[in-house]
């Protein structure tokens, strides 16, 4: 429970943290404030609204950037934004409302943009959108065995690192030696399965 608490709080706190860093750049300096809105989609938690409301902030630069002509960085924005929720998926993705979005927005303005080839630009606009469109909806769902082992793993060896620290040493500070290996393999193991996870997933 002290394991589950801590980390769910070191989420919020780092999403709240990045939503004030956030805030307090909007004005100044837009670039950076994206980078950190970005962020608080990366830290996304399911209860709260910080993850809508960094998209909404996003959203919103992308569409001032499409009104002043700037497709590049509208376009930018919005594969990051797209990005950042398929970041942010373990046994689920979230934020697919938004993915759409962006996927509708993406597939316009690469379809306004001129053709690569021959090929592509004797190709009417509707029919390039729709083969972006049918690109960038091709969704893969999350490996959700490998999410869940991730899972287990990271926290099988928090777990296993506090054990060692309280069974491993007594009170006066001496180090006790089977225990100490005991917990020190059981967090060599978990902490294997949750970079193997990763890899996987």
């Amino acid at each position: 429970m002290v394991v589950l608490l801590s980390t769910g709080l070191k989420i919020i706190w780092n999403a709240t943290d990045e939503w004030n860093h956030a805030e307090a750049l909007a004005t100044t300096q837009p670039d950076r404030a994206l980078e950190h809105y970005e962020r608080v989609i990366h830290w996304h938690v399911p209860f709260l609204s910080l993850s809508d409301d960094a998209a909404e902030k996003m959203w919103s630069y992308a569409l001032n950037f499409e009104k002043q002509g700037d497709t590049e960085n509208a376009l930018n924005t919005y594969r990051v934004l797209r990005g950042a929720f398929y970041a942010a998926r373990s046994l689920y993705t979230p934020g697919k409302q938004w993915i759409t979005r962006c996927n509708e927005k993406i597939a316009a303005l690469m379809a306004s943009k001129p053709g690569y080839s021959e090929a592509d630009r004797k190709k009417s606009y509707d029919e390039r959108k729709a083969e972006y469109l049918k690109l960038l909806s091709r969704e893969k769902s999350p490996h959700a065995e490998w999410a869940l082992l991730t899972e287990i793993g990271f926290f099988g060896w928090v777990t296993c690192a506090f054990i060692f620290i309280f069974k491993g040493f007594t009170a006066i500070g001496a180090f006790q030696s089977r225990p100490a290996l005991r917990w020190a393999g059981g967090w060599l193991v978990c902490y294997g399965l949750w970079i193997w996870g990763m890899f996987r997933v």
